[in-house]
């Protein structure tokens, strides 16, 4: 894909995402979103919690995955805490500060090099996005997923996107099972491919994650709203986040599952269930985060760091 296309892609979804943003912000009714929010029952919001909580001991386990790719043996409690703690601020304050640098600085404080750094974060990063590309795709070919209003998207070519998707996941599993090369270098790390078995683990592990992302703002939405449109809207939502380079989406998802699903529901509710998902899975994960990543600075202040190789 040229560079001209990827540009013209990525200024389309900001266009649209802005839009549907100004839209929900000139016509929401926040009394009745409160009203909405007060409504949703405390069962469904400890669910959400209890499946936050899995969620993010799902996405840690990612770094577990890279270990011995990764070349390090730090305990699983420390990969799993240090994992766990970038992966809360980065739902709130970016990539580039909660998903790199946080992630870089608890990691070289215990020991690690950057090429070891590099490799761990380029595994789980490629973990996530294999299982976006092929649980993604099979929503999208499945026609699985509403459009949102304001979208110029049919069903037509959301099929052709995620056909592609697939494309590219397979791709990946191919590469990791028939590559004579086993080492490439992806934006300057070095990166061993994994066995075609760690691979499909890879997509398992990552689809899981994923789908626990969908369950928790699926418990939230209004009584009726099918998972399966859940799970394909946040998709979208997130690679608009992306595209957009908003903190945690903030805004964008809010604004894709209103146009998405308010033809079907209220918007109130819908917003209500978006908003809940938040706090549920970003802010409070973010306080605890905050508190943890303290401690820890503290604790790996007071001992030196031991070299990893």
């Amino acid at each position: 894909m040229s560079r001209t296309l990827k540009k013209a892609l990525v200024w389309l979804v900001v266009g649209i995402t802005a839009t549907l943003i100004v839209k929900l912000a000139l016509q929401v009714d926040w009394p009745e979103v409160y009203k909405s929010a007060r409504s949703i029952a405390p069962w469904r919001i400890a669910l959400a919690l209890g499946l936050a909580a899995l969620g993010y001991a799902v996405y840690a386990s990612f770094d577990v995955l890279s270990r011995r790719l990764a070349g390090h043996r730090l305990p699983v409690w420390q990969v799993l805490g240090v994992t766990a703690i970038s992966y809360a601020l980065n739902q709130n304050l970016g990539v580039l500060l909660g998903g790199v640098a946080i992630r870089f600085r608890l990691y070289a404080k215990l020991g690690l090099s950057s090429g070891m750094i590099g490799r761990v974060f380029l595994f789980s990063t490629i973990t996530n996005w294999l299982a976006y590309g092929w649980l993604g795709g099979v929503l999208f070919v499945a026609g699985a997923v509403p459009v949102p209003q304001g979208w110029e998207l049919g069903q037509g070519l959301l099929r052709l996107i995620g056909a592609g998707m697939l494309a590219l996941a397979l791709g990946y599993l191919g590469l990791c099972a028939f590559s004579r090369r086993r080492e490439l270098t992806v934006r300057g790390h070095r990166m061993r491919l994994p066995s075609w078995r760690m691979a499909l683990f890879q997509a398992g592990l990552g689809a899981v994650s994923w789908a626990l992302m969908g369950a928790i703002m699926w418990v939230l939405m209004p009584e009726g709203v099918a998972y399966p449109a859940v799970l394909g809207i946040l998709l979208c939502s997130s690679i608009a986040a992306v595209a957009t380079h908003i903190p945690g989406g903030l805004g964008t998802t809010e604004a894709i599952f209103v146009a998405a699903l308010s033809s079907q529901f209220p918007a109130s509710a819908v917003l209500a269930g978006v908003l809940m998902y938040r706090a549920t899975y970003a802010l409070t994960p973010l306080a605890i985060g905050i508190v943890s990543y303290l401690i820890v600075e503290a604790r790996l202040a007071a001992r030196p760091a031991q070299p990893q190789d």
